[in-house]
């Protein structure tokens, strides 16, 4: 899903442009459910405010797709009450019965596995027992009848509380889900931090999320992620100086680890989301390699 961004401009803010896109026991499961467009569903049981928080969705709360599809194993059930998807991350929300815990989750669109960081737990509060989202940091492709076609996969749970714990079975689900369209932002292709260079190759506003994918040539991961980084190095400020909530943050090399060698190991990609703010300015700080760059960004109303 790279999208390499050509050019190369720093002055002035930066402008938003439409963007298209870029093991366990012996299994019992029922029957996979029948593929049910999200498009043409009628939602009847909107998604608890407490699922929304927990799943970061509240202010996409409208455009989250409403689902009631059960897989059973030996008698236990879970059901997938929503999703939602954008071109930086798929969310979704199971309610589960009895309440076994996180579900593994595995996703796959009509281009295989969709491979990438994940979160996900249990939505806490009373009366929500049994309810867990799962979000991936990475956003599903579109059919050509304009929808992802997913399928689902859960390879077992692990329970979230002291106890502790691992539940086996297997439960599969396949649906039709609307990707909700984001915004390129433009940015110089590349530029210099200190003794680094930094070329992005992804930098979206999506309904969701502020995200941004790049190569940081001249520093290994642990120099830009993790709990060896002294300081951040990149934050979404706003006007105030004041960071944007992080909804996820890594780096790691750019080649698979048995193809490292002298000359790339130095090289790291990195991957950032942050909550979409509120329109106004703000500017990315990049801190590293002995320097530091401001890259200002404008985010215009909706």
């Amino acid at each position: 899903m790279n999208r390499p961004l050509a050019g190369f401009a720093i002055s002035g803010s930066l402008v938003l442009a439409a963007c298209g896109r870029a093991t366990g026991a012996l299994s019992t499961a029922t029957p996979v459910s029948s593929l049910r467009p999200a498009s043409s569903l009628t939602v009847t049981h909107p998604l608890p405010t407490q699922d929304l928080v927990a799943a970061g969705l509240t202010r996409v709360a409208d455009l989250v797709t409403s689902f009631d599809i059960s897989a059973t194993d030996g008698g236990r059930a879970i059901t997938l009450i929503a999703a939602y998807a954008d071109p930086a991350r798929t969310v979704l929300v199971f309610r589960e019965s009895p309440d076994m815990g996180v579900p593994s989750v595995e996703v796959n669109d009509d281009q295989g596995w969709i491979n990438s960081s994940t979160s996900g737990g249990p939505v806490r509060g009373p009366g929500y027992s049994g309810d867990y989202y799962f979000a991936l940091d990475d956003g599903p492709h579109s059919g050509a009848d304009g929808l992802a076609h997913l399928r689902i996969g859960i390879s077992g749970l692990s329970r979230w509380t002291p106890a502790g714990g691992h539940v086996d079975g297997h439960w599969d689900f396949t649906i039709a889900l609307k990707v909700a369209p984001g915004l390129a932002l433009a940015a110089p292709a590349q530029f210099k931090v200190g003794a680094w260079t930094v070329k992005i190759e992804t930098l979206e506003l999506t309904p969701s999320v502020v995200h941004l994918q790049a190569v940081v040539s001249g520093a290994a991961p642990d120099e830009l992620s993790g709990p060896g980084v002294k300081y951040s190095f990149l934050d979404l400020l706003d006007a105030g100086g004041n960071p944007v909530k992080v909804v996820a943050a890594g780096a790691g090399v750019t080649v698979p680890k048995q193809q490292l060698n002298a000359s790339n190991y130095r090289n790291s990609r990195i991957n950032y989301q942050w909550a979409r703010p509120d329109a106004g300015s703000y500017r990315l700080r990049f801190q590293g390699g002995g320097g530091v760059f401001t890259l200002p960004l404008s985010i215009q109303p909706t």
